[in-house]
């Protein structure tokens, strides 16, 4: 398979405004969510998706390859289908440009998924037992059936374990995607739906058309940049020697 990851790269976020240019140890957030994904080596090619020129700029400049997209989409996936149509690809990896510090097996883990010649869209879980993560409405939960396909994803508490006897595991869902091309370009075809505006969620596009999500279980875990106050926080990881990279002041 010829497979392609894609970078999603938005300027305008509502929480922090230039996010994929904010500075961490003195390079763009953008260039540490590359660095990270070009250690996959299964990726043939990797592009950060924008719709804003100062961020396709910084990224000519830092000789990352960028690929210039509408500013019309409503997610991430709808961008990463825009490249679909431009680049040819038989898998596309959607990976969050807001996670600075992505283990890189993870994208093999969602790129193994596809082992299953029937699945079209994958994505990852993991537990998570902090009460506070639990019910927060900004972490989204997934509930899998028996084969690990998804049977819904919601900002609220699920399962609810309102029974005490007896507690059901809880899932924070790993916003990585991966799809098949023919599939994502049938995607990008369909209407939002109700469930996916009313929970925030775009997976559930393509559940309330039919299609099925495979969700595997990863023992990773990320760092998302949602708030400036993150970056210090991925800094001092950095500096910690977690990931394999320098860390500088310049």
């Amino acid at each position: 398979m010829k497979i392609i990851g894609v970078i999603p790269a938005r300027y305008a976020s509502s929480r922090f405004p230039g996010k994929p240019l904010a500075h961490i140890c003195g390079k763009p957030m953008i260039w540490w969510v590359y660095q990270q994904a070009f250690k996959v080596k299964e990726l043939e090619r990797i592009y950060i998706a924008t719709d804003d020129g100062r961020i396709a700029k910084t990224c000519r400049e830092l000789r990352i390859p960028v690929i210039m997209t509408s500013d019309a989409h409503n997610t991430g996936s709808d961008r990463v289908a825009e490249v679909a149509e431009k680049i040819e690809g038989d898998l596309f990896i959607n990976i969050q440009g807001d996670e600075p510090l992505i283990e890189p097996e993870m994208i093999r883990q969602v790129i193994r998924i596809f082992e299953d010649k029937s699945v079209c869209f994958g994505t990852l879980k993991k537990e998570i037992t902090d009460p506070k993560e639990i019910g927060a409405n900004s972490t989204v939960k997934v509930v899998t059936d028996i084969s690990g396909d998804a049977l819904y994803f919601s900002r609220s508490t699920i399962p609810s374990n309102l029974k005490e006897k007896l507690k059901a595991r809880i899932f924070r869902h790993v916003g990585i995607y991966a799809y098949t091309r023919d599939f994502l370009l049938e995607f990008y075809k369909m209407k939002q739906t109700e469930l996916e505006i009313g929970e925030g969620v775009e997976p559930l596009r393509a559940m309330e058309n039919g299609y099925k999500i495979r969700v595997h279980e990863t023992e990773y875990d990320s760092v998302g940049v949602d708030y400036p106050e993150h970056i210090e926080v991925v800094e001092r990881i950095i500096r910690g020697g977690i990931i394999n990279e320098s860390c500088s002041d310049t």
